[in-house]
This record gives structure tokens, sequence and C-alpha cells, in this order.
């Protein structure tokens, strides 16, 4: 969904183009030691221009016996592994960003995923953000003209 009306073509380097986002609506948890979506925003671009990326996200671990848990997220482009971040879940909890700047990318529609994944031993979970449970993710996707 964007959250400025895109100014297209005529835009100076560095412009804004458009900007789309996506926010974690309901509680989600998951087993997987693979990667899997968490958040998706979907952006048609003008071509000749960049992405900037933003993630940010809080997250729990029920940690297994060993207190080893671990969170690992990043986030993709069109599949493509852009950047990721993780850590030891000690004593459960984990809050942390992830920005990535793109290079050009082609004209047409693009897909920007917040992944997640654990560690073997674990239920990670991100609940939607509430005065009860401060976790959350959100995933902001920024075209700039080049």
């Amino acid at each position: 969904m964007p959250l400025s009306n895109p100014i297209g073509g005529g835009a100076g380097t560095g412009d804004i183009l458009q900007t789309a986002s996506a926010v974690l609506a309901a509680d989600s948890t998951t087993t997987s030691v693979t990667y899997v979506d968490l958040l998706t925003v979907n952006i048609t671009t003008y071509g000749g221009s960049s992405l900037e990326v933003y993630a940010s996200f809080s997250t729990s671990n029920s940690v297994d016996a060993a207190g080893t848990g671990q969170d690992f997220l990043q986030i993709t482009l069109d599949g493509t592994s852009l950047q990721q971040a993780g850590a030891e879940q000690w004593p459960v909890s984990e809050t942390g960003a992830i920005f990535y700047e793109t290079g050009i990318v082609s004209e047409g529609a693009h897909t920007v995923k917040l992944q997640w994944r654990t560690s073997t031993g674990g239920t990670l979970r991100c609940s939607a953000s509430s005065l009860t449970r401060p976790e959350h993710a959100s995933l902001m996707v920024i075209e700039t003209a080049r």
C-alpha cells in the first residue's frame, strides 16, 4: 500500500518516487529452520531507480533447554537475499533492524520480503504490536530516482 503518491518521471537524483510498507497485523509463529515469509511488500518501479529497504522487528523465542535458541531474519528482493540479521535468544527476546539500498532496479513489478527462521529447539514468535506484548515487525520500501 503506497504511503505517498508516486511522482513518476522527471524526478531529480535522490528524489522519492514512491513508498510502500507492511506491518504485522496478526500474531505469528514459526518453528522452521529454513526461511519463511513474515511480511511482503509488492512494488512496481519506474526503472532506472533504486530501492531503499528498511525492516524493523522485535521477536521472542521459546528457547530450548540448553538455552541455544537463535533467531535469523533477512530481507529479499525477488527471491534473492539482500541482508541478514541474527541473534542468540538469551534470555528470550531480540529487537533489531535491517537496512539495504539496492543498485539500479529494472522497471516493473518487484517483491520485497522480510523472512525469518529459528535454530532447532525453539518456537520463534512475533506478536502484532500491543501494550501487553511490545513485539512488532515492519517493512518499508522507498523507490528513489537515480
